[in-house]
């Protein structure tokens, strides 16, 4: 014999229902993820608090203080002229010596040394990889449109506000320092 239940008229603090009910929940969980440069300046902050100085400079960051030139073209001011660019000198060399100085007051700390690292090898592999392939394309405006949209406002965006106090003209700088290394080239 078939009973029928009529439930319409049912009321209930929750779900009515015939037989199993299953919930699902999803919880996401909100992460602001910290980059590496955030990291690496919150531990900078604290040795800067203990007064924790190295005495040796990290082998990555050596490699950048080795001048090196693959096609004769040595220094800051060939490399302008070779790619006509020899215009900028003045302000190339000025620019540079403010990442310099940067570079050598905040080298002290082990933290800033692996900043520093991060931040030059980005600006090489960008320079190298993208912007070098197409510099005998490109006019000089797209080629500073290219540096700043990849090397300038990143580096100015992760350390503009911190202790290395970086703003466009020293970040600038530390692509002219490259091209003083002969990391970095704007003529193919």
């Amino acid at each position: 014999m078939s009973e029928t239940v009529d439930q319409s008229g049912a009321r209930a603090k929750q779900d009515i229902v015939g037989r199993d009910k299953y919930n699902t929940t999803n919880n996401y969980a909100i992460k602001t993820p910290e980059n590496i440069v955030e990291k690496l300046l919150q531990r900078l902050n604290t040795e800067i608090e203990k007064d924790e100085k190295s005495k040796e400079t990290v082998d990555r960051l050596k490699r950048f203080y080795s001048q090196r030139a693959y096609d004769g073209v040595v220094g800051l001011k060939a490399k302008l002229e070779k790619s006509g660019r020899d215009g900028s000198y003045i302000d190339a060399i000025e620019m540079k010596e403010m990442f310099a100085k940067l570079l050598e007051r905040w080298s002290l700390y082990p933290s800033a040394q692996q900043i520093f690292v991060y931040l030059l090898a980005r600006a090489e592999r960008q320079f190298v990889d993208i912007i070098l392939p197409q510099a005998h394309e490109l006019k000089i405006a797209q080629i500073n449109t290219l540096m700043s949209d990849l090397i300038v406002e990143p580096t100015v965006q992760e350390c503009g506000a911190s202790v290395f106090e970086v703003d466009h003209n020293t970040a600038m700088g530390m692509i002219y320092w490259l091209a003083e290394q002969c990391f970095i080239r704007w003529h193919r």
